[in-house]
Formats: structure tokens, C-alpha cells, sequence
């Protein structure tokens, strides 16, 4: 007589889980819809988030057998439902945004986490969860950039890669002159915006450092040179792509500037800059150091 409420409480989790699940399905129409439009917009990072999303789901089925030893007690397992009742009440009321849809699925991810495996989950594995934390929105970059421009001085970046373009064409020859977020020539000029800054591409390869960083099993302190050495990559081949930029507004005509500030052109430096940084990964994950010899 004692398994039947014990089957009871396991059969209502299962459909408690389940409703999460159905938003999960929901949520992933859109998920794809946007992670699709934004690469053939040019952009690196649905890559990353693809990845990343993998990642997480590889790991977590290739830990099927020690997760099903993980047993939630009963409080953690209520908290973990109402967490999914929470976010799956909610989500059809909050689809005003992408951000909060994205939200309440992570709160419904949490929710089906704690309820099935304990906050034991949580201590034991840190990768699978950062894997989720980075793929669970569509476009990650975009919502850091918008939190970068709210806590720095206005157009930081974009001054300081206008400042770094002008020397650029300076060392070639070329009398430019940076000032504030413009780029002067004697017969014309550009505008450094927000897209030519060099964020998303900095922000892309960080990502990219860290992701390589724990599926190659790196010390966190080879996994942060990855990191400092991937963002300084892509703002020093920012500058070369500021002065092309430059040149094709002024002297090279409309078509030429929108090849190349468009996805073509974005693709293109994309490709350099993955190229160059891949080869400095393999060499710092190769790099065995000397042994002194007695």
C-alpha cells in the first residue's frame, strides 16, 4: 500500500516534466527560427550556440547512468515543479520579448534539473550547465553588447577603434584623421558604428576560447589565455577590416563598401580570423613545457 502514493508523486512529476518539455518545443521553433535568419546575416555565433547546445546534450547523455543514481528528496523535487508550473504558466504571456521567453525557459530547465536530480546536480556538473547558460538564447552577443553599452561611456569602442583605423591608414600612407566615431580623409570619410567596433567578433571568439578550452580539458589558466589572446586577435584584425572598410567608402565606390561590410565581407575576415586563432589554440594546447635536465 506504501508505493502507490510513491508511484503517484512520481507519475504527477512525469506530467509536470512533460508540460515543461511541450514549452521546450514551443520555445525551439522560435530558438531555430532566429538562430537561421542570423547566419545568413553573416554572423558567427549561432555557430557557437549551436555548438554549445551539443555540447551540453552530449555530455548529459553520456552521464545517463550515474544521473539516474541521482535521486531528488521530496522538497527539492516540489521546487523544481513549481519552478516548471511557474515558467510554464507564464511563457505563453510573455512572448513579448525573445529575452524573457528565454528566461522562463531556463527557469523551466532549472525547474526539471532540480526536480529530477537534486541540487546535487548543479555541484557535480558545471559544464553541462554552462554549455546551457550560453546556448539557451539564440543570440547571447547581442544581449552582452546591449549590457556593454549600458556600462561604459558612450562609444567607447567604436572611438577607440576609429583612433586605431586612422593610424592604420596613416602607417600606408594615407592622410586620415580620427575624430570622436569618424574616420577623415581629404575626400571623404566613414562612421565607426556599433558594427565596426569589433565586439561581436571579440565576444564570438571568447566564447569560442572557452568552449575549447573545457572540451579539450584545459587548465582554467590555459582556458583564459585562450580567452585574452582570442579578444585581442579579433580587435587587431578589426583594424585592417576598419581601413578596407575605409578605402572602399571613399575610393572604391557604394558596391564595393557594401561587399564588403556585408555578410560576404563579414565571412571573409570571419574565415582569417578563425584560421589564425585556430592555429594559436593548437599551439598553446600543444605546448609541452621543457623538462630541466639534472
Amino acid at each position: 500500500m506504501s508505493l502507490i502514493p510513491s508511484r503517484k508523486i512520481r507519475t504527477a512529476h512525469n506530467l509536470i516534466v512533460m508540460c515543461g518539455l511541450s514549452v521546450g518545443l514551443w520555445y525551439l521553433s522560435d530558438w531555430l527560427w532566429v538562430l537561421v535568419n542570423y547566419t545568413f546575416q553573416g554572423a558567427s555565433f549561432p555557430l557557437i550556440v549551436a555548438a554549445s547546445a551539443y555540447l551540453a546534450l552530449q555530455e548529459l547523455w553520456h552521464k545517463r547512468n550515474k544521473l539516474a543514481k541521482l535521486i531528488a528528496p521530496v522538497q527539492q523535487r516540489r521546487l523544481g515543479d513549481i519552478l516548471i508550473l511557474t515558467g510554464a504558466v507564464l511563457f505563453p504571456l510573455c512572448r513579448f520579448a525573445f529575452w524573457s521567453q528565454a528566461l522562463l525557459w531556463l527557469l523551466i530547465l532549472a525547474g526539471i534539473a532540480l526536480s529530477s536530480w537534486g541540487l546535487e546536480f548543479f555541484k557535480k556538473y558545471p559544464r553541462p550547465i554552462f554549455f546551457i547558460l550560453l546556448s539557451v538564447h539564440p543570440t547571447p552577443d547581442i544581449i552582452v553588447g546591449q549590457l556593454w553599452t549600458i556600462i561604459t561611456p558612450h562609444n567607447t569602442l567604436e572611438h577607440f577603434m576609429a583612433w586605431m583605423g586612422s593610424l592604420a591608414l596613416q602607417a600606408i600612407g594615407q592622410s586620415a584623421t580620427a575624430t570622436d566615431i569618424y574616420i577623415y580623409l581629404p575626400t571623404g570619410g566613414v562612421e565607426v558604428g556599433w558594427g565596426c567596433s569589433g565586439f561581436n567578433m571579440a565576444f564570438t571568439i571568447a566564447a569560442t576560447g572557452l568552449l575549447l578550452g573545457l572540451t579539450l580539458n584545459q587548465s582554467w589558466l590555459k582556458t583564459l589565455w585562450l580567452v585574452i589572446l582570442g579578444v585581442a586577435l579579433a580587435f587587431i584584425f578589426n583594424v585592417p577590416r576598419i581601413v578596407l572598410l575605409t578605402l572602399a567608402a571613399v575610393f572604391w565606390g557604394e558596391k564595393s563598401f557594401e561587399f564588403w561590410h556585408g555578410a560576404w565581407g563579414g565571412q571573409i575576415f570571419s574565415t582569417l580570423l578563425f584560421t589564425a586563432y585556430y592555429y594559436l589554440v593548437m599551439s598553446i594546447v600543444n605546448h609541452r613545457p621543457l623538462k630541466s635536465q639534472t
